[in-house]
């Protein structure tokens, strides 16, 4: 599991333990089942009971802290998730080293660089020793796994010829 700092618990937020997480990089609070506190340097799972957006962040309801005694250790804790629940804009600059397959040529190899400066992002490969820039928007993707490490993609057709054909 790689676990990716999102924020922290900034307070208290009523009686029953719930907490304000300020999140200060967008992930997929509603798909995360567990949050990662730091504790004494390691970082203890805690299982959410609620969690919903509010307009002084994200409201948190952990199993077990289900008073404001309890919920008072917390404020100020960092707090992680798994980075698979990153958004996919927090998820760009964790694909260096991931395996790029194209449908028509196969894998053509790994993720050397990204840069995501300009109005889409661009991803660096070295493809039979020549370097390739290719656009990876959304278009173009037709699957990524963050386990495996390994993007499913469908250059448009001839843009990886443009780079192999000698001038």
């Amino acid at each position: 599991m790689d676990l990716k700092e999102v924020g922290y618990f900034s307070k208290t937020h009523g009686i029953k333990g719930h907490l304000v997480l300020k999140s200060e990089r967008e992930f997929y609070f509603e798909d995360v089942n567990a949050l990662f506190v730091e504790l004494s340097g390691n970082k203890a799972p805690y299982f959410i009971s609620d969690i919903k957006e509010t307009n002084t962040g994200i409201t948190v309801l952990l199993e077990d802290v289900d008073a404001i005694e309890k919920a008072k250790l917390l404020v100020g804790k960092k707090v992680f998730v798994d980075s698979q629940y990153l958004s996919e804009e927090e998820e760009i600059e964790n694909l260096v080293g991931y395996e790029l397959i194209d449908a028509a040529f196969g894998s053509l190899g790994e993720i050397l660089e990204v840069n995501d400066s300009g109005p889409q992002v661009l991803v660096s490969i070295n493809y039979k020793e020549k370097e390739v820039i290719l656009p990876l928007v959304e278009d173009f993707i037709e699957n990524i796994n963050h386990v495996s490490k390994k993007i499913k993609f469908k250059a448009p057709e001839g843009l990886i010829n443009l780079y192999l054909n000698e001038k």
